[in-house]
């Protein structure tokens, strides 16, 4: 793995074998042959991978070029999905320079706050029920890739129409809507050849738990 080049190359092992490993000493590989550290970019899945593997990346790359290699590593993306696409809405996508993202909390505070004006309501009595059922779908919608006409005339589309707008308002953005932006961003021709322009190596490090919009993304 560390040595191919000239193609796309997927990597089965078990846990505990050593591909995470592997991923920081191909890119300390790829740095020594000269390539751009903006050309590489590492996806994970979690904030504390991304933090492992960008400790391991560092330290294989100051092994083989010096420790003072490490300060021209900025432009090298070591990170999760959603980071990374929250970077291409905020670098490329004026309008969302201001916008902000929802954790899991701060999304089930705004869908309690926004309960009545979204119509929850009518999807299930009580309260933190439909709260939860909603949040957990919206979800799915982004993260399938399914279209928001799909739902029309029925009332988890109005609810979910209704949903964008506000979230739209309020400049929020969820971890799942995070990917389906930067998707719809990429549509552009322009604003793709822009992020795609530098970028030559692409790593994604658990590839078995990406989900439709994230591998569409990739």
């Amino acid at each position: 793995m560390v040595r191919h080049r000239g193609g796309d190359l997927q990597v089965i092992a078990c846990a505990g074998s050593g591909k995470t490993e592997s991923i920081a000493r191909r890119v300390a590989s790829l740095i020594d042959e000269g390539a751009e550290p903006s050309s590489i970019v590492a996806f994970t899945f979690t904030e504390r991978a991304a933090a492992e593997l960008k400790d391991r990346i560092t330290r294989r790359i100051a092994e083989i070029k010096g420790p003072e290699f490490r300060d021209r590593l900025g432009p090298m993306f070591v990170g999760t999905i959603h980071a990374y696409c929250f970077r291409i809405l905020q670098d490329y996508v004026p309008k969302f320079g201001n916008y902000d993202v929802l954790d899991e909390n701060r999304h089930a505070g705004f869908l309690s706050r926004e309960f009545w004006r979204l119509g929850i309501n009518k999807l299930k009595a009580k309260h933190w029920a439909p709260v939860r059922d909603f949040a957990e779908t919206v979800d799915v919608i982004a993260n399938e890739r399914i279209p928001a006409n799909a739902l029309a005339g029925t009332p988890l589309g109005e609810c979910y129409t209704a949903y964008r707008q506000s979230l739209n308002k309020h400049h929020f953005l969820t971890f799942s809507i995070i990917i389906t932006a930067a998707l719809e961003a990429l549509e552009d021709a322009e604003t793709r050849e822009r992020v795609r322009g530098p970028l030559k190596y692409l790593l994604v490090d658990e590839y078995q738990y990406i989900n439709p919009s994230q591998e569409r993304l990739i």
